[in-house]
């Protein structure tokens, strides 16, 4: 299994988290991560799931998360194996 990274934008009303999170546990999916925050709009929010599914059953669940009301927009994040730029933890002296 591979992991991958969902951008779910939904209405921010009560009650979204739950349902979400029930799509997966009835198809028995875990969620390794979850970030959930406010966007510009104060009416809408974004979360970012991070699920350990490929091929069909991450189709599934796409397909799945679409059909949820408050689902707005859904956005596949891939993941770009950039190495961070290293930080030099030395004191510069030089002047």
């Amino acid at each position: 299994m591979s992991k991958h990274t969902l951008e779910v934008l939904v209405e921010n009303s009560p009650g979204v988290l739950a349902r979400v999170s029930g799509l997966f546990a009835r198809r028995a999916y875990n969620i390794e991560a979850l970030k959930v925050g406010p966007t510009e709009n104060p009416a809408i929010s974004k979360m970012e799931i991070d699920v350990d599914v490929e091929g069909h059953a991450l189709e599934q669940v796409i397909s799945q998360l679409d059909k949820l009301v408050n689902v707005i927009s859904i956005k596949e994040i891939l993941q770009t194996n950039v190495k961070p730029a290293p930080t030099d933890t030395q004191p510069d002296y030089q002047n």
